[in-house]
């Protein structure tokens, strides 16, 4: 065939109808968008949803208090996802970021920094996730054992992400036989365990931004199955500058949840009945393995400042004596920037990104390691070789 003759071909097929399409697809998922998730009715209910949820005394003000200056730490890690497909297995690549905001001294701990742990693998790129959460959990530990001891002055965690430990479906650390990644998850409720105790001994409090959120929180809340979007939606729609939304903690929610269970279980479709199931099941789970979860408190608030699409901005909180949760509100409201979350969480997360160039100099440092423990060039290059070539661009080869 005549590749121009095809080219000239192809290309005149696909020069016209390609935008109308998107543009026909565009108007197709907006109508089922509307239709599916009852956004006429949510428009109409707006006010009857702020009526309910004033009634029930979990719609709040964010109260003001200017002069609150806590020495905080903001976390964050990333991670290769997918990793890297090497000849020998998966290469992870965890970049963990903190920050120290208004604080006096910092200790033995510089005032930002990033640090990379590697992992060759041949288990399933699934560990990225939880072996993420142990490397951020783990700092978090001995900077809090560094406080016990009086080393470091410190009044505030912020992570980002949740608090309250995220176990899969099946996770139950009972079981006599688990599997590998199960003891990945176990090992960050253990960890998130120790760091709660001892924020309760050291008065320091803890904040998870939660920036992916879709759960139904605030419908299992009111009872009311007619809401269907997700919280951080519903939030942003409903919630004025200056409001939050408070779920209460997590033990109560469990409580929720299986009320809701009761009351619409006949009437929920079977995908969204059991995402309540695993829901509850996940909560309950880790609600065994220690009594300080039970009081992860979770919000949802839309800070005063001026902010893109006004996004409402969903946490999960530890208070302490020192700050309390009114005044954990207040300032993390008060330092949340156009992008609706916290400026130091912004800052750790631009730092905790695997860079392409990054990710070329592993491999190529890996790939010299393992030639000069072997002499083995052959063996070496069967190992730390990629397995997809043509992908070279993904880290930063040209």
């Amino acid at each position: 065939m005549d590749r121009g003759l095809f080219r000239e071909g192809f290309e005149e097929l696909y020069e016209e109808p390609l935008p109308s399409i998107v543009i026909h697809g565009i108007e197709r998922e907006a109508e089922r968008i509307v239709d599916s998730y009852n956004i006429r009715k949510l428009v109409s209910s707006r006010d009857g949803v702020r009526e309910k949820l004033t009634r029930t005394g979990i719609l709040k003000r964010i109260e003001r208090y200017p002069d609150l200056r806590p020495c905080l730490l903001a976390l964050d890690t990333g991670f290769t996802s997918p990793p890297l497909e090497l000849t020998g297995g998966r290469l992870i690549v965890i970049i963990r970021s903190h920050v120290f905001h208004g604080c006096r001294s910092c200790g033995d701990y510089p005032v930002f920094d990033s640090v990379g742990y590697i992992r060759f693998t041949d288990r399933t790129e699934a560990i990225a996730t939880p072996l993420s959460k142990i490397y951020e959990r783990e700092f978090i530990r001995q900077v809090l054992v560094d406080k016990k001891e009086g080393r470091i002055d410190l009044d505030l965690v912020v992570v980002d992400g949740e608090l309250f430990p995220r176990t899969p479906p099946g996770y139950s650390s009972r079981l006599g036989r688990e599997s590998y990644i199960m003891r990945l998850y176990r090992r960050i409720v253990e960890l998130t365990n120790e760091i709660l105790e001892l924020a309760l001994d050291t008065d320091t409090a803890l904040i998870g931004v939660v920036k992916r959120s879709y759960g139904r929180d605030i419908a299992v809340r009111l009872l009311d199955n007619s809401i269907i979007v997700n919280d951080k939606a519903l939030a942003t729609y409903v919630l004025k500058p200056g409001e939050w939304i408070d779920l209460s903690t997590y033990a109560d929610l469990g409580d929720y949840i299986q009320r809701f269970i009761n009351r619409y279980g006949d009437v929920l479709g079977a995908r969204e009945r059991r995402a309540l199931n695993e829901r509850l099941s996940w909560i309950t789970s880790v609600l065994r393995e220690g009594s300080v979860f039970a009081n992860i408190g979770i919000a949802v608030y839309k800070a005063y400042n001026p902010a893109y699409y006004m996004i409402a901005s969903k946490i999960e909180y530890w208070p302490s004596n020192k700050y309390p949760v009114n005044k954990l509100l207040s300032y993390i409201s008060s330092i949340t920037g156009v992008n609706g979350v916290p400026h130091p969480i912004d800052l750790v997360d631009s730092m905790a990104m695997v860079r392409k160039d990054l990710l070329y100099l592993i491999q190529q440092q890996l790939f010299h390691e393992l030639y000069r423990l072997t002499g083995d060039r052959d063996l070496a290059m069967s190992i730390a070789g990629l397995t997809n070539p043509e992908k070279m661009g993904r880290i930063g080869i040209r």
